[in-house]
């Protein structure tokens, strides 16, 4: 099977106060084993410039087990789960030291067309380099669409920095859970342990551009709807649960 391993290292970035993994540090480690993985298939970061093509995020489903502190050593294992002629969907499971499963999580991916500024086509030589592995981590290997609740109230606003942006010259992924955990309520957020965080992002966001920051509970999980100021369009809804 197409399965891809590769060893890391919780970092103190990836930890929060209490000196264990946080979720975006999870997260991270899986942004960098799927753009690893990529790039033994020519398709890695530093070969857009000759491919012409990136991949984009759409969503991720993630569900955490344990939590190891500093300094722990892990191991991913990733592959592709699914293939379609637009979307990759790919898995991940996340290991420690003594081979204890501490997460898993499931991700949707697009192949984007740089020069001509739109989704590419995914073409059965294109997918032949995935091999498509029959496994799912989850039980309902289709990720749910969020939608945005109907009592959601606005908490704050945020301008999009020159520090937010990445290597596709928009909001990175991952800054969007940061602001998600910036409006929780304070008793929530030092109290709260999220093992499940749930991501679908819809629009990038640019530098500059100003967002608006929505917040709301239901039936036990919290929802953070992320929006453009000017055009009200949607970049991100969260859930955390």
């Amino acid at each position: 099977m197409d399965i891809y391993s590769e060893n890391f290292k919780v970092t103190l970035p990836d930890v929060g106060e209490n000196n264990c993994l946080t979720n975006k540090g999870i997260l991270r480690m899986l942004q960098e084993i799927a753009c690893t993985h990529s790039a033994t298939r020519g398709f890695g970061v530093n070969d857009t410039h000759s491919t012409g093509l990136g991949w984009i995020i759409l969503n991720w489903k993630l569900q955490v087990f344990s939590r190891p502190v500093w300094n722990t050593k892990l191991k991913i294992n990733t592959w592709s789960s699914s293939q379609s002629l637009l979307f990759f969907t790919r898995d991940f499971e996340v290991f420690d030291e003594y081979n204890n499963l501490i997460a898993i999580a499931t991700s949707k991916w697009v192949l984007f067309d740089i020069k001509k500024g739109s989704l590419a086509k995914i073409t059965d030589d294109f997918k032949a380099m995935y091999e498509e592995v029959d496994k799912h981590v989850f039980d309902k290997p289709v990720i749910e669409k969020l939608k945005e609740p109907e009592n959601s109230q606005m908490v704050s606003g945020y301008t999009v920095q020159k520090r937010d942006i990445d290597t596709n010259h928009h909001v990175n992924n991952l800054i969007y859970l940061d602001l998600a955990y910036e409006v929780l309520p304070d008793d929530i957020f030092f109290n709260t342990d999220f093992k499940n965080v749930e991501i679908m992002y819809k629009h990038e966001a640019k530098l500059g551009e100003t967002l608006n920051l929505f917040y709301a509970e239901i039936n036990n999980s919290t929802f953070i709807t992320i929006k453009n100021n000017e055009s009200d369009k949607l970049h991100c809804i969260i859930k955390l649960y």
